[in-house]
């Protein structure tokens, strides 16, 4: 036991130090070492301040930062258990309340991304059906997809609200103590008046996931409301709704819209710049196919919905003024990221869509219908300009033999 080394900083063994100098902490694996060795080395500076002789005076506020390991022996490395050695309690247990949280942030991370990897999935189905939707074919053919995107939106949803602060590990231990601690004359204190008194640095939650859910939910509504706008266009003859679980397209296109705008608001404030820019995105996307909705349903306006509430979304005007503000903001992002070339891109082409006047390629169906009307005879254009062509000398001729005039009438 003489022999042993307790002196990590100068290696000295058991019988060369004064215990009333440097006292000794016993680990429970068995191992002992001088308090001032293991202190460094499980870093128990990261919790508690110190005063200009060395002395522990306070605590230090660890809600900004994440441990870097869990304290174990410095020989044998097993991890140093709770209440064993009782000097390192509040370091054990940040360690294993921060890996915890690590666990369900990752697990969280794993179920976004596969939830992104679905939609993806589904997008690509409706992609590749697209072409096999003939115009004027009123069987509705994506059902299950949009089945699917509603699935997939609810499962968004339920992830959100999961990742939420007050579902987190260590809000919830909080509570726990918090609770655990009351004393019968506060009954009636509040869960936040306790955690003040018991003086706990509690963790700043990370809403990335909790928003990125969000956004899921969002862009499987676009997909879905697209698609579904397509197949409407491409039959017009008999132009029905999908049996979808919404009756009212419109009053559901403006609830999107208002969920849309609150999440770019809450992405601004917690400063997640790329899920403001695929979130206004999205917001000019389906504010395009709420305008075009419009269009087609003249008689139906958001008057006539019964919205509850002001949301500033009510006209459609409202709705295009909101669009350009929010797009101005997501190009501005962009600028400042410096390293989301597609992003900017994407942002710069809906800006082009609602600047003024645009012109869209001619389909084929439209070419159709102009040569129709130059050749239809009288009912059409009288020059029938589309049969004349230049010779080889610049002379204007048409395809059609001119009938010779007799020398009589010249």
């Amino acid at each position: 036991m003489g022999d042993a080394r307790v002196d990590l900083l100068e290696w000295k063994t058991y019988s060369k130090i004064s215990l009333d100098e440097d006292p000794i902490i016993v680990l429970g694996c068995g191992h002992f070492f001088t308090s001032e060795s293991v202190d460094g080395l499980v870093g128990l500076d990261e919790v508690y301040t110190r005063d200009k002789d060395g002395k522990f005076d306070g605590l230090r506020d660890v809600s900004s930062s994440l441990a870097s390991v869990i304290p174990s022996c410095p020989d044998c490395k097993q991890p140093i258990r709770q209440f064993v050695t009782k000097r390192y309690n509040r370091l054990i247990n940040r360690a294993v309340m921060d890996e915890t949280c690590k666990r369900f942030l990752i697990k969280g991370r794993t179920d976004l991304e596969g939830l992104e990897s679905r939609l993806n999935d589904i997008e690509d189905k409706l992609n590749s059906k697209r072409a096999l939707i003939a115009v004027g074919d009123t069987k509705f053919q994506n059902r299950a997809e949009y089945a699917a995107c509603e699935r997939l939106a609810t499962e968004a949803l339920a992830l959100s609200k999961a990742m939420k602060a007050e579902n987190q590990p260590m809000k919830r231990l909080m509570d726990a103590i918090a609770i655990y601690q009351k004393s019968p004359r506060d009954d009636v204190a509040s869960l936040s008046a306790r955690m003040e008194a018991m003086n706990i640095a509690t963790r700043e939650s990370d809403n990335q996931i909790t928003l990125g859910a969000r956004l899921i939910y969002i862009k499987s509504k676009e997909v879905m409301f697209t698609d579904v706008f397509r197949v409407i266009d491409s039959s017009r003859k008999s132009a029905t709704l999908p049996q979808l679980s919404f009756a009212k397209l419109s009053l559901t296109l403006i609830q999107v819209l208002k969920d849309c705008r609150d999440l770019i608001t809450q992405a601004n404030e917690g400063n997640f710049s790329r899920i403001v820019i695929l979130a206004t995105i999205s917001f000019a996307k389906i504010a395009q196919l709420d305008a075009w909705y419009h269009r087609s349903h003249p008689g139906e306006t958001t008057s006539d919905l019964h919205l509850k509430g002001k949301t500033g979304l009510e006209n459609l005007e409202d709705r295009f003024q909101t669009t350009r503000d929010l797009l101005a903001a997501a190009l501005k992002l962009c600028d400042e990221l410096r390293n989301c070339p597609e992003l900017q891109q994407k942002t710069q082409e809906m800006v082009r869509l609602y600047e003024g006047t645009r012109y869209e390629t001619v389909t084929l169906e439209e070419l159709q219908s102009i040569k129709t009307a130059m050749v239809s005879g009288r009912g059409g254009i009288a020059t029938h300009s589309g049969h004349w062509y230049n010779c080889i000398n610049g002379h204007p001729v048409s395809k059609f033999p001119i009938p010779r005039i007799a020398p009589s009438y010249l």
